[in-house]
C-alpha cells in the first residue's frame, strides 16, 4: 500500500466515527455532469464555468447591472463565499463581456492581456489615499518618492471596471474615501493636484469578498456601502465541472458532500475545502502517481476555474453559458 492509500484510508476511518464518512453517499451526492456547458475562454487561458440563472448564464445577466453608457445608472455587484470558489473568476468573466460589447479589442497591458480590468485589493493598513495614489520611487532622485495615478483613478479616467477583492478587510477610512465615486456623484477628489475627477462611461465596480473572513471583528461592508452595492451574489463551487476537468469523481464528490453539510450548518463545519483546494489536491495526487509510476493515475485538471453563484439566500442554479475570447493585441 502507498503513503497516499494509508493516509486517505485513515481519514475514511476517523470520518466514519461521525458524520463525515467519504463513502457515504445520496441522490444530493450526485454530479449531474451533463449540466456543464462549454467554458468561457478568457484572453488568459483561464476556462470559466459560469451557471444558468432564470435560463440565462449568469455573467451575461450580471453585465446588465454596468450601465457602461451611462456609469450613475449602473448597481454595483457584490460577489461573495469562501476562497476558492471562483469570485474573482467570475468578475473577470463579466469584465470581458462588458468590454467585447463594448467593440473594444483584448490588448497587452504591463505584460498581461487586458480587457478593462483593474483589480485592487485593499487591507488593514490601507488609508484614505489607497484608491487616488500610488506611491513610487522618484528615478531622477534617489530616496525620494512620486505620486501617481492609482489604479482606480486610471478607471475611472478610461472608464474601466474595478474590482475590490477582500473588500471587508480594509479600514473604514479607506472605504469611505471613494462614497462619492459609488454613488451618481461619480466623482473622487485629489488633493495633491487641486483636480476633481469624474468617472468615465463603461466605469464600474465590483465587490468580491467572504464575509466570514475576519473572526472577532467586522466580517461584512458598512451599511453605506451596502445601499451602493444592491445586487449580491453568492458564489459556490462548481463541483460537475471541476470533475468535467478532470479530477477523481470520489474526490469531487466527497467535497461537495463536505461543502453541502458545512452550508447546513449542522455539523459545526467553518471551512470545507472548495474548486481550488481540489484542483490542487487533485493535480498533486496525479503527479505523485506518476512520478512513482503507480497504476491508475488520474488525470490533472486543466487549468481552469469551476464557478457557480447563486442570489443570497437562493439555491444554486444549474452551469452553463459559453464565450469565445477574441486574439490579443499589444497595446501601443
Amino acid at each position: 500500500m502507498s503513503a497516499i492509500t494509508n493516509a486517505l484510508a485513515a481519514i475514511d476511518e476517523i470520518g466514519a466515527d461521525g458524520d463525515l464518512d467519504a463513502g457515504a453517499t445520496s441522490p444530493l451526492d450526485e454530479l449531474e455532469l451533463d449540466s456543464v456547458a462549454d467554458p468561457i475562454l478568457l484572453p488568459d487561458g483561464k476556462q470559466i464555468f459560469p451557471v444558468k440563472l432564470f435560463g440565462e448564464p449568469i455573467h451575461e445577466i450580471a453585465a446588465r447591472l454596468i450601465d457602461t453608457r451611462q456609469p450613475a445608472a449602473s448597481r454595483f455587484l457584490r460577489l461573495t463565499g469562501p476562497p476558492g470558489t471562483g469570485k474573482s473568476q467570475l468578475a473577470r468573466c463579466i469584465a470581458h463581456k462588458l468590454w467585447i460589447d463594448r467593440g473594444e479589442q483584448v490588448i497587452e497591458r504591463h505584460g498581461n492581456p487586458f480587457y478593462g480590468l483593474v483589480e485592487m485589493q485593499p487591507g488593514p493598513s490601507s488609508d484614505e489615499y489607497f484608491f487616488r495614489y500610488e506611491f513610487v520611487p522618484a528615478a531622477e532622485r534617489g530616496g525620494d518618492v512620486r505620486l501617481v495615478d492609482s489604479a482606480f483613478v486610471d478607471a475611472m479616467r478610461h472608464g474601466w471596471l474595478v474590482m475590490i477583492d477582500e473588500v471587508n478587510t480594509a479600514r473604514d477610512v479607506c472605504l469611505l474615501s471613494i462614497n462619492g465615486c459609488l454613488d451618481g456623484r461619480l466623482a473622487l477628489y485629489l488633493p495633491a493636484t487641486a483636480e476633481t475627477v469624474i468617472a468615465q462611461p463603461g466605469f464600474g465596480v465590483i465587490l468580491a469578498y467572504n464575509p466570514r473572513l475576519l473572526a472577532g471583528g467586522a466580517t461584512d461592508i458598512t451599511d453605506a456601502w451596502r445601499s451602493r452595492f444592491p445586487a449580491t451574489l453568492e458564489v459556490t463551487s462548481n463541483w460537475p465541472a471541476l470533475a468535467k476537468l478532470g479530477a477523481p469523481e470520489p474526490l469531487v464528490t466527497a467535497a461537495m458532500r463536505l461543502d453541502r453539510l458545512r452550508m447546513a450548518g449542522d455539523d459545526g463545519l467553518v471551512w470545507t475545502p472548495q474548486y481550488r483546494d481540489i484542483e490542487s489536491l487533485a493535480e498533486m495526487i496525479g503527479r505523485v502517481r506518476v512520478i512513482s509510476r503507480c497504476p491508475g493515475a488520474p488525470r490533472s485538471p486543466r487549468s481552469g476555474s469551476a464557478t457557480s453563484a447563486r442570489p443570497a439566500a437562493r439555491a444554486a442554479p444549474r452551469p452553463g453559458g459559453a464565450l469565445r475570447g477574441p486574439a490579443i493585441r499589444r497595446q501601443r
